[in-house]
């Protein structure tokens, strides 16, 4: 699993929380993964013109598609009661938060405006540091090296 890990953090995966049926579970995901509505970000994408399969072809995940998009985003899923998380910078890469309860997203990369591309008006999209979304106890099992109050940097 850790050279697994490593490979997509080498290969600028994302790390993120997504926040479902009460549950909160961490992703490392290619930045695409983390675009909920991959139809208003690139309208002219077409899933027939490409062998790979994008997300299940799950092109704008939306209430009812969100139990397909999580078992489809299970292999990126980042199980961290059985991961040291502090053999890891998931701080340095942690960018999303993702609240498919409330319908909020929550987005700290500033290269793409990613919390704009939302499955409907009924989202709220936000640039914002996910940490704050986090509870304390959370924040210290996943981020052990974790400083509250700390600056993080925006990538």
């Amino acid at each position: 699993m850790s050279n697994i890990i490593q490979e997509n953090i080498k290969n600028s995966y994302l790390f993120g929380c997504v926040k479902y049926k009460n549950e909160f579970s961490f992703y490392l995901m290619p930045i695409a993964y983390w675009i909920l509505n991959h139809l208003t970000y690139d309208p002219e994408y077409n899933p027939d013109d490409w062998e790979f399969v994008f997300r299940g072809n799950i092109l704008n995940v939306n209430d009812n598609n969100i139990d397909p998009f999580i078992k489809y985003i299970e292999v990126d899923k980042i199980d961290i009661d059985s991961v040291n998380m502090s053999d890891y910078r998931f701080m340095d890469i942690f960018l999303f938060f993702i609240d498919f309860d409330s319908k909020i997203f929550i987005s700290y990369f500033d290269e793409i405006d990613i919390e704009e591309y939302l499955p409907d008006d009924q989202w709220i999209g936000k640039f914002e540091d996910p940490i704050n979304y986090l509870s304390e106890n959370l924040i210290k099992k996943v981020f052990p090296n974790y400083i509250k109050g700390s600056k993080r940097s925006i990538i």
